[in-house]
């Protein structure tokens, strides 16, 4: 059982629910070290002076913000000053329609979990709520020392909380880019676009999709460390940028590619089915006739 981030209390109105705050994913990356080529020695890293390239202490070292050109000293005390009210109390202050939210200001998920028995009521109560009701909630609560916008909603019988962004914290598309113009696209364009949206649509099953890269490099690493030769592949070619004229083709063609390749698929399954049937069928003993 994986340890709590935090514990506090989820409030509610006038309810409070006693909650733990868990880690809602893993880090399944390839992380590497770096090391000293020569005698594979791990490289530390030192806070050096960049004026006087000498070692500087922890007791030494300070901290600063750039204004106006210039460096301002903060302390910890100015810090202390600034830092947000610590409570133990994940603060519901809204409840919205989930679908108003835009999935980009979605930070970084967790797990609420009732602390215990005791809180098991009422803990399910603001689950059934939010489900009936369709809403999610919207509060505030402090995390290392951080002010955290969140988002709270029911999911398969438990209550997740996901750090949002603040709305300055998100750029918008004015910032990017200029505004493009473009004619509007042709009837047929649409209908060929809309074709492959439609041949390309599953239903979403996340147990479907996985790390194609990482599971390579974790490959690449193990032969690596059978002192087997790894050679790189050839680089790619890029691919001709779209032109006007030849987007009614593309899509002409990338339809009949999805279709071909959905049609092979489903005569390959069909002869396995067979195969397998007819295997069967010869598997079987003979009765024997009398």
């Amino acid at each position: 059982m994986p340890r709590p981030i935090w514990t506090g209390s989820l409030s509610f109105g006038l309810v409070n629910v006693p909650v733990s705050l868990y880690a809602a994913v893993r880090d399944r990356g390839v992380h590497f070290r770096q090391l000293h080529e020569p005698d594979r020695s791990p490289v530390a890293t030192r806070r050096v002076c960049a004026q006087e390239n000498t070692e500087v202490p922890w007791e030494e070292i300070v901290k600063g913000y750039e204004l106006d050109g210039k460096l301002v000293l903060v302390t910890d005390e100015d810090l202390q000053a600034a830092s947000p009210r610590r409570s133990k109390t994940i603060d519901i202050e809204h409840f919205v329609q989930e679908r108003e939210i835009d999935p980009i200001y979605f930070d970084h998920p967790y797990l609420l979990v009732p602390s215990d028995e005791g809180a098991a009521r009422a803990y399910e109560l603001l689950g059934e709520a939010m489900s009936r009701s369709g809403k999610v909630a919207v509060g505030r609560f402090v995390l290392r020392a951080s002010e955290q916008l969140v988002n709270i909603r029911s999911r398969d019988g438990l209550l997740t909380l996901t750090t949002m962004l603040f709305h300055d914290e998100v750029r918008g598309r004015q910032e990017i880019s200029e505004e493009v113009t473009a004619r509007a696209p042709a009837r047929k364009e649409v209908e060929n676009a809309l074709a492959i949206i439609g041949e390309l649509e599953v239903p979403f099953e996340p147990q479907s999709y996985r790390d194609e890269h990482r599971a390579h490099l974790q490959r690449i690493i193990k032969r690596k460390q059978k002192h087997q030769k790894i050679a790189a592949p050839p680089p790619e070619q890029p691919q001709p940028a779209m032109s006007a004229p030849d987007l009614m083709g593309a899509l002409e063609q990338s339809l009949a590619q999805i279709r071909e390749g959905r049609a092979a698929g489903q005569a390959k399954t069909s002869r396995r089915k067979g195969a397998g049937a007819a295997s069967a069928r010869s598997s079987r003993p003979e009765r024997s006739r009398g």
